[in-house]
């Protein structure tokens, strides 16, 4: 009884986990959303309207790491209620003080507050499942980023068809405090352990939660996070960077109304949820994160192709198509790095501080991907920044595979 009293404490832990991070993207994501509106009511240029962007994902990814190294330090409850407020006020300071020069340092404040949520979650989750709660977990939790973008996207181009980008901000100024209170709320109650209950049942044993294993292993290991901090950049430049552009890139190249891009840029979002289930089954196949990874950046390259070819003759349905499937893959590797990866280490190491540390990393490629995509195509059009994505997919590709290959050569001289 008292074991499937815990299961169901679980998995509505779970669910209120999956709430707050998919609650956080309403108050990240809908500038990059409304950007092309942005753009043309300030009337500022790509790089520029870019640059709030930036400074948001550079505190998000310099949060990333500290929450990620200090998390274990915090109150968990009071750290993501605070995260989710501070979110909510800078928010609403972007339509009511409606200054665009202020706008980065609003995002600035948003990036840092919101980057305590991820590896506190995950420690969470870590500490408080049980080991074979794990793949579940990371299969939830790999939803949050794709079910929040959709909401967002949604939201944003019904707007943009009769209203403001200005609503966009104050749903998220309405809706993420309620969820953060929610959270306060039903915290306790969800993480009580209950008297009597296995440790093991319950939380994940303190000792070895930050061990490493010794010797050849932890060398191993080592190599992998180094990697995959490597790709984090990489799936991110493309990640963030196509569902930033996206809305730009079909008005301007199709000349698609605003709402309708909007709309269209949904697909990217909406089939990486199914990208965060093929990430789990492909590494089940591989047994191996690596491999995986540049499995998913092949595909990507041979997509991105597509997109290129799509523009050539002018074929906005080839285009979205194309950038759907990029998004796919792309979102499988983000699952793997800051979602499967780290929950599948539980025991080896501490889980949110390597979520934290690699979802950091991403957080590099989304930084350049927002300012520095904006310039390359303000100068040489949107043709060379997919040009860009081709070359960094392919240089994943050729690392990871150089990577199996002399592993493998180690293995087999064992």
């Amino acid at each position: 009884m008292g074991r499937k009293k815990a299961w169901g404490r679980s998995t509505w832990l779970l669910a209120l986990c999956w709430l707050v991070y998919t609650a956080s993207l309403l108050g990240k994501v809908n500038y990059a959303a409304n950007i092309s509106q942005i753009e043309e009511f300030f009337k500022v240029s790509h790089a520029r309207a870019g640059v709030a962007s930036t400074c948001y994902f550079f505190a998000y990814g310099i949060g990333q790491v500290v929450n990620g190294v200090c998390c274990k330090r915090y109150n968990v409850r009071y750290a993501i209620f605070g995260g989710l407020l501070v979110s909510a006020a800078a928010n609403l300071c972007v339509p009511v003080i409606g200054n665009f020069e202020l706008i980065p340092y609003f995002w600035l404040v948003n990036g840092f507050a919101l980057s305590m949520l991820w590896p506190c979650l995950i420690r969470l989750l870590s500490e408080t499942l049980p080991k074979q709660e794990m793949v579940r977990a990371s299969v939830v939790m790999g939803t949050t980023t794709a079910v929040g973008t959709v909401l967002v996207y949604s939201s944003s181009a019904l707007f943009a068809a009769v209203t403001t980008f200005h609503a966009a901000f104050y749903l998220a100024a309405i809706l993420v405090p309620v969820v953060a209170i929610v959270w306060l709320l039903a915290y306790p109650a969800l993480t009580r352990k209950d008297e009597g209950q296995p440790a093991e049942e319950e939380v994940a044993p303190a000792p070895t939660q930050t061990q490493q294993t010794g010797g050849k292993a932890s060398k191993e290991m080592l190599v992998v996070i180094c990697l995959l901090a490597l790709f984090a950049i990489a799936v991110n430049l493309l990640m963030d960077g196509s569902r930033t552009w996206v809305p730009s890139i079909l008005k301007e190249n199709f000349a698609l109304d605003a709402s309708f891009s909007i709309l269209l840029t949904l697909c990217l979002p909406l089939v990486s949820i199914f990208g965060n289930f093929f990430a789990n089954v492909l590494y089940k196949k591989t047994k191996n994160f690596v491999m995986s990874i540049g499995l998913l950046f092949f595909g990507a390259a041979l997509f991105i192709v597509g997109v290129l070819f799509s523009l050539s003759i002018s074929s906005f349905v080839l285009c979205i198509a194309c950038f759907a499937l990029v998004s796919f893959l792309t979102g499988s590797c983000n699952s793997t790095i800051t979602s499967i990866f780290p929950l599948q280490m539980k025991g080896k190491v501490n889980s949110g501080m390597i979520a934290g540390v690699l979802n950091g990393f991403c957080y590099v490629g989304s930084t350049i991907s927002s300012y520095g995509l904006g310039l390359v195509a303000d100068f040489w059009g949107w043709e060379a920044v997919f040009y860009l994505f081709l070359a960094v997919a392919i240089a994943v590709t050729v690392i990871a595979g150089v990577y199996c290959f002399i592993n493998g050569l180690i293995k087999k001289r064992k």
